[in-house]
């Protein structure tokens, strides 16, 4: 039986751009990048000779996104239109979804649209969404939730 999530993944074609991404302009910390070229990763992966450079970003509720940048191989940039199979997102509570639409829009940061007031989708309350652009056009998802 699933008992709780460990962590959330993004491939990214740079880790450090990543890196720059949810830590310097959304205040995440993260771990220090380890380069992983073993057996087992290999083989859990499934790529034989993979070379990865993974960091973990630590979000509040004490789980992590983990970023891995493949050095070998070298991926393909993939069409992430969040109508595609297989897409995935992740969506982020915070408290001041105005504040951060704001700040995040001066420093260049691409968002779908500016904070919608919709009913929850869980049928209670209601909740300011936007949708913004990670790196490599991840898509990320601001709620705040209103009473």
């Amino acid at each position: 039986m699933i008992k709780s999530t460990e962590h959330f993944s993004f491939t990214v074609s740079n880790l450090n751009d990543g890196l720059h991404f949810f830590c310097d302009l959304l205040g995440l910390k993260a771990t220090p990048v380890m380069d992983v070229i073993n057996e087992g990763v290999q083989k859990i992966v499934g790529m034989p000779g993979a070379h990865l450079r993974i960091s973990l970003v630590q979000i509040p509720d004490n789980k992590n996104i983990e970023l891995i940048e493949y050095v070998k191989p070298k991926g393909k940039k993939l069409d992430l239109r969040t109508c595609n199979t297989g897409v995935a997102h992740v969506a982020f509570v915070v408290d001041d979804i105005q504040k951060m639409y704001d700040d995040l829009s001066k420093k260049g940061v691409k968002f779908n649209n500016p904070p919608i007031l919709v009913p929850g989708v869980d049928g209670k309350g209601r909740w300011t969404v936007c949708y913004l652009k990670g790196p490599d056009d991840i898509t990320l998802e601001l709620i705040e939730k209103k009473s």
